[in-house]
């Protein structure tokens, strides 16, 4: 049973969310916090396993209060954001949040979306128990540190390796935890890093635009919403919006360019990672390097099975560093990956196969 701390400055919210959590079996409400400093004084004092942290509180928000639970006592914390905070959300997950989602709208879930969302709690909450991210806040602080003496340097590599590469496109894709994986991924990659890269991830219609923009605040990298009839251009990264698939045509024989799909939900998803990846084989095929990180359920696999099949290179995220091991997983099993690295280490991988290592 997950020990549960509730933190929201709505009455309502806090009872509603309540009941829901508690009529499941699987939770135990320990705590209801109306602000941010009574919900780390009750971290500290009730020891709970998982928190539910709103960010917009009196005497002290979510953020600041994520912050010190992390430095006085790590737990597992899944942030509730708004419309109206979502451009901030992402900084619950710099502060030391394990996932950032949109509040639900308690009054109108349906029995399946409720177990949905406890399920989908519980596989948080038990992930953050096998993970040390405790260490997060500090890595992100000395790269804000070095990212801007650095980026201007790195950029200006771009137009000399671009040419070097046998490969083409580099094409992502992650679900649950993918936010700070892709973010830690794009890293590594460095601001030099001369593919074109394309980035499918599970998100929220009110989440997209704001978490191109995080990354690009805190990756060096040039992060953007992919564009319907957009030319890739090298060194940039392009993240397919909430509500539509991202996938590839190959223009005038010498670019490609993104087009966005409507076309019906995969697995009951929109974006899908498996429609932008099965693109890639038809479109990109053997100049692929297709990378699958964490996640729920199977969404990928049967995409990064083709660009395999198509001479391409495919890279799944280890069960060590997963926050969780379900994508990856399924790409495994269907013989899709060459090669799983833990999270660390794939983006020095990439460079390596593509042919464009740090200088």
């Amino acid at each position: 049973m997950t020990r549960v701390l509730i933190a929201d400055d709505s009455a309502i919210v806090r009872a509603m969310l309540g009941q829901v959590i508690g009529d499941d079996s699987n939770f135990e409400i320990v705590g209801m916090a109306e602000n941010g400093k009574y919900a780390v004084e009750m971290c500290l004092d009730l020891k709970p396993e998982l928190v539910i942290m709103d960010i917009n509180m009196p005497i002290l928000n979510g953020i600041d209060a994520i912050s010190q639970i992390m430095e006085k006592r790590p737990t597992a914390i899944v942030a509730f954001t708004t419309e109206d905070t979502a451009e901030i959300g992402y900084k619950c997950l710099d502060a030391g949040a394990i996932e950032v989602v949109q509040k639900p709208n308690l009054a109108t879930m349906d029995r399946q979306k409720i177990q949905n969302f406890c399920k989908k709690l519980i596989v948080l909450a038990d992930a953050y128990k096998k993970h040390n991210i405790t260490s997060r806040k500090l890595r992100n602080i000395y790269y804000a540190q070095s990212i801007t003496r650095e980026i201007i340097k790195e950029k200006n590599q771009i137009h000399q390796e671009q040419n070097k590469s046998p490969y083409s496109i580099l094409a992502i894709g992650a679900s649950t935890g993918g936010p700070i994986a892709i973010q830690t991924l794009l890293r590594d990659l460095g601001p030099s890093f001369p593919l074109p890269i394309i980035i499918t991830q599970h998100i929220d219609e009110m989440f997209d635009r704001q978490f191109a923009h995080w990354l690009s605040n805190t990756t060096g990298q040039t992060v953007t919403t992919a564009v319907d009839g957009a030319t890739l251009m090298p060194g940039h990264v392009y993240i397919a919006p909430s509500g539509k698939h991202l996938k590839l045509q190959y223009k005038n024989h010498c670019e490609y360019v993104a087009e966005l799909d409507d076309s019906e939900e995969v697995h009951f998803l929109k974006p899908a990672v498996d429609i932008m990846f099965s693109s890639c084989a038809n479109i990109v095929g053997r100049k692929t390097i297709a990378v699958i990180l964490t996640g729920m359920g199977q969404d990928g696999a049967a995409g990064m099975k083709e660009i395999l099949d198509a001479g391409g290179y495919t890279i799944a995220e280890s069960e060590k560093s997963c926050v969780i091991y379900g994508m990856p997983k399924a790409a495994v099993e269907l013989d899709a990956v060459k090669r799983v690295e833990d999270l660390d280490a794939i983006g020095e991988v990439i460079r390596q196969v593509a042919g464009v290592p740090r200088g």
